[in-house]
């Protein structure tokens, strides 16, 4: 017979209730009701929130690897082309990654120009010259380089002409340009300059090569009112014009009925008596001369020696100096045993003293390329006394000096910044140190048969 089977007992269970979870409690403390349903509806919240963030969050990512991806692979193409991170940083700072890369630019010296700051960023390609390879002709940049590459490109010479240019040849070598014919095939000049550097320097060149036709294209002079205008075998003077202020020039100073404009006269009286002070004698044998006397002299000298060799020793009438007054052709007195002026202590004295009175030496020996004329020791032309030492320090003849510091633009698009402009004026980079000399006595320059045989 089988044993009953005992009924288990049931086992009572309890349940842990914080009040907080109490409905009688909460009863009793509404405010404790009210605060649970804040947290539900944070809870909620939350939940939303969580969503929209992960929405946010994977836009934001994409966006950032849309960003960083082609900005680490164009750091990794700037690093490869040799550039550091500081530059790197400058570059993109200026917003110029795609037109570095596209064109593939770099050189040591750009770089360093990015790292330190100095860059110019409106001549970015002329960076690339100055490397190792180009180290004899072009070591830095300055506001002068920048100056005279906006001049080439002025002329008609293409960027990559210019760049060409200053990455072959130095800067003496490429300002006569601006004063030669547009020379199409530049690397035939370049060629020409090279294989003259055994003969040329700052002070010397010459070329074996044609390269400017006189009185090719002929310009009127810019501006006939300023001293600083250029008369050349390209800018020429209307007939009508004379110089203001006309002075007639003292016996004391000149041959007999010689004429220069008042401030070149008077710069010509202090320029004799610093001379005088300390032995030296010359006077104005040749000074302003008209229109029609210019072409009754050329006339002369075509009929006697052709118009070739004409053109070399003296000036189409409106292409001469002398019609502008502020040029003179000097002679040395007591020094009649000397047969070439240039061999004479006026000439030493004068050729080196010339600028602290206004004046430089017109076309000095060794530059007959540029010039166009033969070596004159006797012509000299006026100034001011700042332009003069300005252009006497640059070692540049005046046709190169005006050409790069003061022509006129033919094209404003051409035209460099204002600070680059500034940073080349003459006035702001030079002093006026000399004094005018006290006048002396000494006897009377007598007029000379050969006056009128100084011809430019």
């Amino acid at each position: 017979m089988s044993q009953p089977q005992k009924k288990k007992k049931k086992r009572r269970r309890y349940k842990l209730v914080w009040p907080s979870q109490n409905p009688a409690y909460l009863k009793e403390h509404p405010e404790l009701a009210e605060k649970k349903k804040r947290k539900k509806k944070k809870r909620h919240l939350r939940y939303q929130l969580t969503w929209q963030g992960w929405v946010i969050i994977a836009t934001a990512v994409a966006i950032a690897l849309a960003l960083i991806i082609p900005r680490v692979a164009d750091d990794s193409k700037l690093k490869g082309l040799g550039y550091s991170k500081t530059s790197i940083a400058a570059i993109r700072k200026d917003k110029l990654v795609s037109t570095i890369l596209d064109n593939k630019w770099y050189s040591e010296y750009l770089d360093q120009s990015f790292s330190d700051g100095t860059v110019n960023t409106d001549y970015l390609q002329l960076y690339t010259t100055v490397t190792s390879a180009h180290s004899d002709v072009i070591t830095a940049l300055d506001d002068r380089d920048f100056l005279l590459y906006s001049r080439l490109l002025d002329k008609g010479y293409t960027v990559t002409q210019a760049v060409r240019l200053f990455g072959n040849l130095h800067f003496w070598e490429i300002t006569p340009l601006l004063v030669f014919d547009y020379q199409a095939d530049d690397q035939a000049y370049i060629d020409d300059c090279v294989s003259h550097r055994d003969v040329n320097s700052q002070d010397h060149f010459e070329l074996s090569g044609s390269y400017y036709t006189y009185y090719g294209n002929t310009l009127p002079v810019e501006d006939s009112s300023n001293v600083d205008m250029l008369v050349n075998k390209t800018y020429y003077l209307d007939s009508t014009y004379t110089p203001k202020d006309v002075t007639d020039l003292s016996s004391y100073y000149a041959a007999t009925g010689r004429q220069l404009a008042g401030t070149a006269a008077e710069a010509l009286k202090d320029w004799c008596n610093a001379g005088r002070d300390v032995g030296v004698t010359f006077y104005a044998a040749s000074a302003y001369r008209d229109y029609d006397s210019q072409d009754t002299l050329y006339n002369n000298y075509v009929g006697s020696m052709g118009q070739s060799a004409a053109d070399a020793a003296s000036a189409r009438p409106g292409f001469s100096e002398h019609q502008t007054g502020y040029a003179v052709d000097i002679a040395a007195t007591n020094e009649d045993d000397v047969e070439e002026f240039k061999d004479t202590k006026a000439y030493t004295w004068t050729s080196t003293n010339c600028m602290d009175y206004g004046w430089i030496l017109r076309y000095p020996e060794g530059k007959e390329t540029i010039t166009g004329y033969e070596f004159e020791s006797w012509h000299y032309r006026y100034l001011g006394k700042e332009l003069a030492q300005a252009v006497s320090a640059s070692h540049l003849t005046y046709d190169e000096y005006y050409c790069l510091y003061l022509k006129g633009w033919d094209d404003e698009a051409n035209k460099p910044s204002d600070e680059i402009i500034a940073a080349n004026d003459y006035r702001t980079s030079t002093s006026d140190t000399s004094a005018a000399a006290d006048s002396s006595a000494s006897p009377a320059a007598s007029a000379s048969a050969s006056a009128s045989s100084k011809t430019n």
